[in-house]
């Protein structure tokens, strides 16, 4: 062999291994990015993961009320109206469509008339309204034009909370 090809095949083989030494240095870099990268891609999930954990709580149910007054005591519906509106029951929520006064104003014990409700549900915001006995009436038209839940109507046994109460103090 002529020196000459002598001196291509060492600056040959010299190249290529500078040549594997950098492929090997790219693929080194190559491989701790892709790590990289589904490290960051696992961490992303897992936090996904936890928050959605956390933020599993179930939704407050809204019901649709009417508050009657049925006893001739002004300004009585308004009042249980809003405190009615600051009441949470567990899950239960109350939105009042309309307050009013009942086609009587002798009615002497409080009743609730129940259009959509489960019992529990009836007995549960019956018992947590704090004014006294509460009769359930079951409406057999099951719906009316406002879309209500239930229909408080406020006799004259019902007694009014200390105005320096809170509502949410009798949850």
């Amino acid at each position: 062999m002529s020196t000459s090809a002598r001196k291509r095949r060492a600056r040959y083989q010299a190249s290529g291994k500078r040549a594997s030494r950098w492929k090997s240095r790219l693929l080194d870099t190559g491989i701790l990015l892709a790590t990289a990268v589904v490290c960051i891609f696992l961490f992303s999930i897992s936090t996904r993961f936890g928050y959605s954990r956390s933020e599993s709580q179930e939704p407050p149910i809204v019901l649709r009320a009417q508050v009657l007054n049925a006893c001739g005591r002004p300004g009585l519906a308004s009042r249980t109206a809003d405190n009615l509106s600051a009441l949470n029951v567990g899950r239960l929520r109350f939105d009042v469509i309309d307050i009013g006064n009942f086609n009587r104003t002798d009615v002497r014990r409080s009743f609730v008339i129940n259009y959509n409700l489960s019992p529990d549900q009836a007995r549960s915001i019956c018992e947590s309204l704090d004014f006294g006995p509460v009769d359930i009436i079951d409406s057999e038209a099951g719906s009316n034009d406002l879309g209500l839940d239930f229909t408080l109507v406020l006799g004259s046994t019902v007694v009014e909370p200390d105005p320096s109460t809170d509502p949410a103090d009798h949850m």
